[in-house]
């Protein structure tokens, strides 16, 4: 049973917060050809059908206004229950996203410099960093998709490496940008894992001694669990209060974003999704340790307003969030002649993919196999979880589908094409933003963090 997605339209004018219920919603002209995103439901038919994927819940939105939302399929493979619009994910590495514009705030705030040392924040982080380095003639390192001791794997043995003083300190912008050599996705880089009682402020000063796997902006090669957690310490730091507190302040609250947390609130994990088969989604109200990797579970609702704010020039519901040039700077190519390497999950040659301060953008839209336009930016969780920014047509695309991995990227290039086609001929973006319309979950019936 689908939850369709032209019933659930008319109920976009409930709120998912007492701000946004203050705000009437009229009726526009539409603002997306409607019979191109009727296309939308057959494309994840035909994936569902395939055995691609189990199901899939997508959200467009343009000017203010969601044109489109519809959940398809199944929430588990091979299980029988209905994927719901409402149901609660493991945002994954979208988190990182939410953590960079948190550092970008506190840089607008004039608490943070981009290109300061971590050690002025975290003062374990001081001295020389030392750079470990494969010896020539050494076997490859085994694959490890989290940071931490690796069995061997392999019968070629134990890799052998030799240690290199760091020539520059790690800086907030490399950790931003995935060049600071802390910690890359695939490889053991014997840092330690965060035990049930840590905390950012006990567990990321541990990481100082870590060595790093290139010298500090040297490469592009994604952090996927350390790299992002010094940072939301960082922003503890700067703030003066933990991480949960300052999203829930300047960002979530502000948004709307009520469903959004470290974890399934208590009240809602009926609906949270387990990440997968054995991670059963964390309660909210329980967790202290708060990642700025991987630690959000969010819904395409509430995950859509922070993406609508982003395409709306980092302003929504009448108060600025992030300054333009700041957004603008965070979408720029921040790596250079650096090309994006080393994390298969995004199902995009990366050749025509640029990086910037926690944001992806389309630089080449041929290069990269995709519709979207040069500009386009936003990031990718664990393959499934994904969401684009179109910021010429204040256009938002956010698509969940319940697996970790590739699979779900046939499905998200099919949207990527069916939206853009949908935007000829349709309502040009207003001059400004108006009223927001959103996406409720309320009243209605409906995942831990590895990448």
């Amino acid at each position: 049973m689908a939850v369709r997605g032209w019933c659930l339209v008319g109920l976009l004018a409930l709120s998912v917060s007492a701000v946004a219920a203050e705000r009437p919603i009229g009726s526009p002209e539409p603002v997306l050809e409607p019979s191109k995103l009727a296309l939308i439901p057959e494309a994840v038919r035909l994936q569902v059908a395939a055995g691609q994927i189990p199901g899939a819940i997508v959200l467009v939105a343009r000017n203010d206004k969601v044109v489109f939302v519809e959940a398809r399929g199944v929430a588990h493979p091979g299980g029988q229950q209905p994927l719901t619009a409402d149901q609660i994910f493991g945002a994954g590495s979208l988190t990182k996203a939410v953590t960079a514009v948190a550092v970008m705030m506190l840089v607008e705030d004039g608490r943070l410099g981009l290109d300061e040392p971590v050690s002025r924040y975290i003062p374990e982080f001081g001295g020389t960093k030392q750079v470990r380095v494969l010896e020539p003639g050494s076997p490859p390192p085994p694959f490890s998709a989290l940071p931490g001791p690796v069995p061997p794997k392999a019968s070629w043995g134990e890799p052998r490496y030799s240690l290199q003083p760091a020539n520059r300190p790690v800086t907030l912008r490399m950790l931003l940008n995935h060049t600071s050599g802390m910690q890359i996705y695939g490889v053991d880089n014997a840092s330690p894992r965060h035990g049930p009682g840590d905390t950012l402020a006990t567990f990321v000063p541990n990481l100082a001694a870590a060595p790093l796997e290139f010298q500090p902006g040297s490469r592009w090669a994604y952090s996927n669990s350390i790299g992002y957690e010094v940072l939301a310490r960082v922003v503890e730091v700067a703030a003066g209060m933990d991480f949960r507190r300052f999203l829930q302040e300047r960002l979530f609250a502000p948004l709307g974003m009520t469903e959004t947390d470290f974890g399934v609130k208590r009240a809602l994990v009926a609906r949270g999704l387990p990440f997968m088969p054995g991670f059963p989604p964390p309660i909210a109200e329980d967790t202290v340790y708060f990642s700025g990797s991987a630690g959000l579970w969010t819904t395409v609702g509430d995950w859509s307003l922070f993406a609508r704010m982003l395409a709306h020039d980092g302003s929504f519901y009448g108060r600025q969030f992030l300054k333009p040039e700041t957004l603008r700077q965070m979408a720029a190519d921040q790596i250079g002649p650096l090309t994006m390497q080393g994390y298969p999950f995004l199902g995009l040659p990366t050749e025509g993919l640029s990086f910037g301060l926690g944001l992806m953008s389309v630089a080449n839209p041929e290069v990269a196999g995709t519709r979207l336009p040069a500009g386009s930016f936003g990031w990718n969780g664990d393959g499934t979880r994904l969401f684009w920014v179109v910021p010429g047509e204040r256009l938002a695309i956010v698509s969940f589908v319940p697996l970790v991995g590739s699979q779900a990227a046939p499905l998200q290039r099919s949207l990527e094409a069916i939206v853009m086609a949908a935007t000829v001929g349709s309502s040009p973006p207003p001059a400004g933003p108006g009223p927001p319309s959103v996406v409720s979950s309320q009243g209605r019936s409906g995942h831990k963090d590895l990448y």
